[in-house]
């Protein structure tokens, strides 16, 4: 079932991967950036984190980035400079 799932939303958003995981919130969030920056073929180590989630799935992101040796920026998603962007 999750496969036919990953495959739907993949052919739905035209997207290369997608994630359906079974655990909560937070590592759902902390898996999604370890499949960006593994994707990325490590090289882009930088992810931008909205203060509008939870405290807990910040917490564990910070913990997951740590161990992957990547740079978390926080903001605002209307603050982000999407024309900087890369």
């Amino acid at each position: 079932m999750l496969l036919n799932y990953q495959t739907m939303i993949c052919e739905l958003t035209g997207l290369d991967i997608s994630n359906a995981s079974l655990l909560d919130e937070a590592t759902s969030a902390a898996e999604g950036m370890g499949m960006t920056y593994a994707l990325s073929n490590f090289k882009r180590s930088k992810f931008f984190v909205s203060t509008s989630i939870f405290p807990q799935t910040i917490d564990l992101i910070k913990t997951r980035a740590e161990a992957l040796g990547i740079d978390l920026v926080f903001g605002e998603v209307s603050e982000f400079p999407w024309d900087e962007a890369e």
